[in-house]
């Protein structure tokens, strides 16, 4: 019955998170893949039905039971391979033993504790050997019932490391399986790795934020974002201050190698309403190159709406637009995305072009600064809508440039004033429909949303 359930459950996993890479940005099918998760989770329960209930810590030093391997990979308890950084006599271990089963790992089954609803305990530790890269994903689930999955990444490849897993931001309980999956996405063919005392320890549980601009100046930190599929935020100094982003902190994320779809999210206490403001803007850095994709999606369970745009500068900050326009105003989380649009096949690898930074996410008509109201109220487009010609004037008689872009974010045009107080753009060729405006005047940027009839 064992055997027979773990190859059942081997399938629905690997089915699982085929369905997740493919349907993620397919608001339809989100339904679906809630029943096919709980159908796998279910399964799980069964698994443990006989399980001795236990608690955490775990440190392997006796035998700990409910401790079974899956997708053809063991689960034992072996001697420590090295006792420089952790003294233990005994440790686990786990080998991928199949080199086609991506997401093989071992699972401790019937354990009482997974509570993370509390700051005291929101945090799991473990210390991890292997001899894998630096940089190999390790992820943590809560199952039977599924109720959330943390990544950590190692920095250390030949020694004990202790890896930490907040789950603060979900802050789930009720699961009863504990399931480590290391280097998921990664084929196994005999990659071993070894863990010891686990527990849970105290971390830190934001307050929510009630809703944008999110700055980094102003109280915004790294525990208010959840990342999932082995991407990692961290709110970090900024590395490259300059006249076109003058903050002192920023939002760093690194994709690893996981999902397309590796993010961040935030979650506010009051929707994103984009009843009287439709456009949001964002400061992006990255040194990947000009045309990356970079996605924001608002979220609700089971529905989400997203607009992808491409950057136009690549080791250089600029401000992107995405136009929410005709979006609902009842979603409260912000998910950021990047190299990453619907139907993306890109995976993160932790190398500087899976490196993003960004900034002072914000409603495009809410200025954030005196000098960007000034530049707000000083700049005019009419007629806005219009048939033929848009006129872009400044009453600061100052030099300004534009770029006109659409939905997609491709460029259509770049214009300057050339000391001139105005600029006309020729819309008579353009479809109807809605355009982004990008004025730039010194180191001030704002959006404008046109719309052609």
């Amino acid at each position: 019955m064992g055997a027979l359930l773990n190859d059942l459950t081997s399938s629905i996993h690997g089915v699982l998170a085929l369905l997740l890479t493919a349907l993620y940005s397919t608001n339809e099918l989100c339904a679906q893949f809630h029943l096919m998760r709980t159908l796998y989770t279910s399964l799980f329960a069964v698994a443990v039905t006989g399980a001795m209930a236990q608690t955490l810590p775990f440190d392997f030093e006796s035998a700990t039971a409910g401790m079974q391997g899956y997708d053809g990979a063991t689960f034992t308890i072996v001697p420590n391979p090295s006792l420089v950084g952790n003294t233990s006599s005994n440790v686990a271990k786990i080998v991928k033993v199949n080199v086609n089963n991506q997401w093989a790992g071992g699972r401790i089954a019937g354990v009482t504790s997974l509570n993370f609803t509390t700051a005291e305990t929101s945090i799991l530790s473990m210390d991890v050997y292997t001899t894998q890269p630096v940089g190999t994903v390790i992820k943590v689930k809560l199952e039977a019932p599924y109720t959330s999955e943390v990544d950590a990444i190692t920095t250390v490849s030949g020694g004990w490391q202790t890896l930490l897993f907040d789950f603060g931001i979900p802050a789930p309980s009720g699961s009863a399986n504990l399931i480590i999956m290391p280097q998921p996405f990664t084929n196994g063919g005999g990659n071993t790795f070894y863990f010891d005392n686990i527990e849970q320890i105290g971390g830190s549980i934001a307050t929510p934020l009630p809703g944008l601009p999110i700055t980094f100046e102003s109280g915004t930190n790294t525990d208010h974002f959840f990342s999932f599929e082995s991407a990692q935020l961290t709110v970090v100094p900024n590395p490259y201050v300059t006249a076109a982003n003058t903050s002192a902190t920023v939002a760093k994320i690194v994709r690893h190698l996981g999902a397309p779809f590796g993010g961040s999210k935030i979650t506010f206490t009051s929707p994103i309403n984009f009843a009287t403001h439709t456009v949001l803007t964002m400061k992006v850095w990255t040194s990947a190159p000009i045309g990356t994709n970079v996605t924001l999606k608002t979220e609700k369970p089971f529905w989400g709406v997203e607009r992808s745009v491409q950057t136009t500068k690549t080791s250089e900050w600029e401000t992107l637009s995405f136009d929410f326009a005709g979006s609902l105003s009842d979603m409260p989380t912000l998910v950021f995305l990047f190299d990453f649009v619907a139907g993306s096949s890109n995976v993160g690898n932790g190398s500087a072009n899976s490196t993003f930074y960004f900034d002072d996410v914000k409603y495009a008509a809410i200025p954030l600064s005196t000098d960007e109201l000034s530049l707000m109220n000083a700049l005019r487009v009419a007629p806005n809508p219009t048939s033929d010609l848009w006129t872009i004037s400044n009453s600061n008689q100052s030099d300004f440039s534009v770029l006109l872009f659409d939905l997609q974010g491709k460029q259509l045009l770049a214009a300057q004033s050339q000391g001139q107080s105005a600029l006309t753009i020729n819309a008579s060729d353009l479809p109807a429909g809605i355009y982004a405006l990008r004025i730039t005047s010194g180191d001030q940027s704002q959006m404008q949303r046109l719309v052609k009839n």
